[in-house]
């Protein structure tokens, strides 16, 4: 009790400093006003422009760096570790971890622009895929959508819908935060299907399902659980109608993935492809087939944009073949491939020769 009212003062707090910033203390829906922005966020404040001094209402809209925004963030930042961290140690020695990280302010100020908008049904989970992939930015959650479309792929397929996560420790993060979203949905399921917790097995079943996803992850215990309601349990999966995951997946940024490309022999020739996708793609380049090795003549440049540029030094005819850049993230990859021809410069005489003979 001791430590929830530390904590309940903590946010109390927080919250007060969020108050100061809008001059709020005398206003009479004060109360109507803060519980919108702790719900929706700094953008939730359109709707109040007439409660405020202009000048009060346009410094705290538009300044990210103002008092509204570091207040915004410190309160979200205290109900991260309290809300969500109080009985999962785990999600606040992560929070301490990735507090330098380069996108960290970022998603906490994401969360104090929109509030609740992008934490989904499980905050843990969303807070965590947010910092654990960089590549993650506003973008994803508007333009592209992609976000939701990697919430559906990992919600339906567990931990393994990530082909190619090898970093253990943030496979070990991510599989924390699977459980704590599967759980309650499971047990829930499990509860209405009739099956009982004999021998561990409901957390038996979540480690299951937070790894492979809900049809493979129940598939494991199958032979644990009455047949009939087993399939009652199948037939009850709460699955997303969208479970391709493709769109996390490397992305080529171009209307085909397939070209032809003409070079000068003897001069630098230069190959480009863009690569999208949620955490940035690492990039490898093959030709024909094999990996193109990298010395002074193969150079391999890549920008922040998720171009990489093959540059040829001095071009040989036996440069001529396929060129094909490889894209890697941990949901996948994608390929370009760009045919590459050499042509010859044929010998131009630039003088007279029967004249300089003659002389």
């Amino acid at each position: 009790k001791l430590d929830n009212v530390v904590d309940d003062e903590v946010l109390k707090l927080a919250k007060n400093e969020i108050i100061r910033a809008l001059d709020l203390e005398e206003h009479e829906i004060k109360d109507t006003i803060i519980n919108d922005l702790l719900e929706n966020g700094r953008q939730s404040l359109s709707k109040y422009e007439d409660e405020f001094a202009p000048d009060v209402y346009k410094t705290s809209i538009n300044e990210n760096d103002g008092k509204l925004m570091k207040s915004l963030k410190k309160y979200f930042e205290q109900q991260w570790k309290i809300k969500y961290g109080s009985s999962n140690q785990w999600f606040i020695s992560f929070l301490e971890e990735y507090k330098d990280a380069v996108n960290y302010d970022s998603v906490l100020k994401r969360t104090a622009e929109y509030g609740n908008k992008y934490l989904k049904d499980c905050p843990i989970l969303s807070i965590i895929l947010q910092l654990l992939f960089e590549g993650i930015d506003d973008k994803f959650f508007d333009d592209t959508n992609a976000f939701n479309d990697l919430w559906c792929a990992i919600t339906n397929n567990g931990l393994k819908s990530i082909e190619n996560f090898s970093d253990n420790k943030k496979r070990s993060v991510l599989l924390q935060a699977l459980r704590e979203y599967y759980r309650p949905k499971l047990f829930e399921l499990l509860e209405k299907s009739k099956i009982t917790d004999k021998d561990n097995l409901c957390e038996l079943a979540l480690d299951n399902v937070a790894e492979y996803g809900w049809s493979q992850g129940l598939q494991a215990v199958e032979k644990r659980i009455i047949k009939k309601y087993f399939k009652i349990l199948i037939e009850n999966i709460p699955v997303s109608s969208d479970t391709s995951g493709k769109s996390v997946q490397p992305k080529v940024e171009a209307s085909k993935s397939v070209n032809d490309q003409s070079g000068v022999i003897g001069q630098r020739t230069q190959i480009s492809w863009k690569f999208s996708g949620i955490e940035k793609p690492r990039v490898a380049w093959f030709f024909n087939g094999q990996p193109l090795p990298i010395n002074d003549r193969f150079e391999v440049t890549e920008t922040n944009d998720g171009t990489s540029t093959l540059s040829i030094r001095q071009a040989a005819l036996a440069d001529q073949g396929v060129y094909t850049a490889r894209a890697t993230n941990a949901f996948g990859e994608a390929e370009a491939k760009t045919t590459l021809n050499i042509a010859c410069i044929k010998p131009v005489i630039n003088a007279d020769l029967n004249a300089a003979l003659q002389a």
